[in-house]
């Protein structure tokens, strides 16, 4: 298990106020839904540093979707599937 250490965040008291209200409705403490919100938004930011890569390597799209080709047609498992009142659109 590895030591946490102590890191001060310096944020508006607009947008502390803000979190605390969200913490609250979330059930969880302010300290935990920093921790979340930090861990989300490095999550986004190395996604999108990936995918800029991608995008320098200039594969053409062509190759991605024979990839996709590639993949086994079955139907999504229950819970990635959408809901009826969404597939007609």
């Amino acid at each position: 298990m590895h030591k946490q250490k102590s890191f001060p965040l310096r944020i508006g008291e607009q947008e502390r106020r803000r979190a605390q209200r969200l913490a609250v409705k979330m059930g969880l403490s302010e300290n935990r839904l920093y921790a979340d919100l930090i861990q989300e938004g490095l999550l986004v930011r190395e996604q999108m540093a990936y995918f800029e890569k991608l995008r320098n390597m200039q594969v053409p799209s062509s190759a991605g979707l024979a990839l996709l080709d590639l993949a086994p047609d079955v139907p999504p498992s229950k819970e990635d599937a959408l809901p009826k009142a969404r597939r007609s659109r």
